[in-house]
């Protein structure tokens, strides 16, 4: 007897097998997107620390602590006088560090970032 087709088991597990492959790559295709998601949110709100670190070191004598709520980022400008002195041991007055922290959820997660700097406002007058 010759056989001129495939059985029904043969044809179940080639169906088997593509539908394996389809899965797999549907979800590698779901999770590069929500790895370039998560990385243009990153983005997002670097740039926005960026910006409140730049706005926030022009301001002189500005020494509380600032919240703002953005797009579910809360972000935390502080202001913290440093106490560094010279090469010849005198105190250098007026110094401080500026740090913005940002806290968000990326689904279930808490995610934090911070970017801070040392500013010397008699440089701005």
């Amino acid at each position: 007897m010759k056989r001129n087709g495939f059985t029904l088991l043969e044809t179940l597990l080639a169906l088997m097998v593509f539908s394996m492959a389809v899965v797999a790559l549907v979800e590698a295709v779901h999770q590069l997107g929500e790895h370039t998601l998560l990385r243009r949110h990153e983005a997002v709100v670097q740039e926005r620390m960026r910006s409140l670190l730049v706005e926030h070191t022009r301001i002189p004598d500005a020494m509380e602590e600032v919240k703002l709520q953005e797009g579910g980022v809360t972000y935390t400008v502080t202001h913290t006088p440093l106490e560094l002195k010279d090469r010849d041991g005198q105190p250098m007055p007026g110094l401080f560090e500026v740090r913005v922290t940002a806290d968000w959820l990326e689904g279930r997660t808490p995610q934090q970032a911070s970017a801070d700097t040392w500013v010397y406002p008699p440089l701005f007058r």
